[in-house]
């Protein structure tokens, strides 16, 4: 998870490139830069805000007795459904995230994001925590065990009451049970740390609910001490009309252009059919789309920006793209959008000898 948060060095040497630009092409990065951090919220957010709520306050209760068991909140959703965003905006959102000085005049940050290493091992984990934490290990060689033992400690003295680890699918890779219940001991011994009650959000895709449903100790414990939300794919017609709002907006309020031809049913359908059902993909589609059309100077986003956007996103070619074909266009599956380009590059070379 990035947080927007840039290193200082990058935003200099970006700041120098933007100045490179013409005033046009600066004007599009403006422009392109607002539509991207834009937020599009839905009725899953207020979901999402119960249990981020739920988890903040179940770390304060603390103060007042005992903090509830199931401190570990999984967000659930496919590649491209938005939950990484999603998670980003609610810590973002949260002044209880942000760094603050302690009496002692330290910098600590009550909240550490991290990405789940790939392959996703007890060693690997540790030193990406500590990693996270800004903690040097200058030793390769030391064990899993101590690693993961100096993390914990990392954790308490850094005064980390959060962790948020992002693309945690990772441990589905495990070749063995055994790898996937040591993961899983690593997890539950997070929530367990004595007398340092740590929370954490946790985002992968749905096939982690299989890693919580094993029938292993540490798995049962783990869902025990862990809530759960989902972010399901959308589907045809029930979010037609939420999907036509999100786009009508994209163009109108974020890229301020105007929609042409865009918005009916059918064409909102592909734009669904398209993204694989996925609300993210189906966010970044439109704007890809816009993107196109401020590049042709264009006041309006009609269907050849989405032909052209959608032709740069999935590498199909003509008679694959779904806005291009009249006719078929349910037939077009987009996970096979780059067969016509592998079937020629397969296809061996027709001979010319003895001609």
């Amino acid at each position: 998870m990035t947080f927007k948060n840039y290193d200082a060095s990058f935003s200099e040497a970006a700041r120098a490139l933007f100045d490179t630009l013409s005033p046009e092409q600066q004007e599009r990065a403006r422009r392109m830069g607002g539509m991207q951090a834009a937020y599009i919220g839905t009725k899953r957010d207020l979901e999402l805000d119960r249990e981020f709520d739920r988890v903040t306050e179940n770390a304060a209760a603390a103060l007042f007795g005992k903090s509830g068991k199931a401190r570990a909140l999984f967000v659930l959703g496919e590649s491209g459904s938005g939950k990484t965003t999603s998670v980003e905006k609610h810590i973002a959102k949260r002044r209880q995230f942000l760094p603050r000085t302690t009496a002692d005049g330290v910098s600590v940050r009550p909240l550490v994001p991290m990405l789940a290493p790939k392959p996703l091992t007890l060693k690997g984990l540790a030193l990406a925590g500590l990693g996270a934490l800004n903690y040097e290990v200058h030793n390769t060689r030391i064990s899993g065990f101590d690693l993961f033992k100096e993390w914990k400690n990392q954790l308490r003295e850094q005064q980390a009451l959060f962790l948020a680890i992002d693309e945690l699918q990772h441990v589905l890779r495990g070749d063995t049970v055994k790898e996937l219940q040591t993961v899983a001991d690593v997890l539950k011994d997070l929530l367990q740390i004595p007398g340092w009650p740590l929370h954490m959000f946790l985002s992968g895709v749905p096939a982690l609910a299989g890693f919580l449903h094993q029938d292993g100790e540490s798995e049962r414990q783990l869902k025990e001490r862990s809530h759960i939300i989902e972010f399901r794919r959308m589907s045809f017609p029930e979010d037609i009309p939420v999907t036509t709002k999100i786009v009508e907006k994209i163009i109108r309020v974020e890229a301020c252009l105007e929609p042409r031809d865009v918005l009916h049913e059918e064409f909102v359908h592909r734009i669904l059919h398209s993204s694989h059902f996925a609300f993210g993909s189906s966010i970044e589609l439109t704007r890809i789309a816009c993107d196109n059309a401020m590049r042709l100077e264009q006041d309006y986003v009609g269907p050849a920006n989405f032909i052209a956007a959608y032709a740069l996103k999935s590498g199909c070619r003509p008679s694959q793209n779904i806005f291009a074909v009249k006719e078929g266009w349910l037939d077009i599956l987009p996970i096979n959008s780059l067969q016509e380009l592998l079937d020629s590059v397969r296809r061996p070379a027709r001979s010319t000898k003895g001609r």
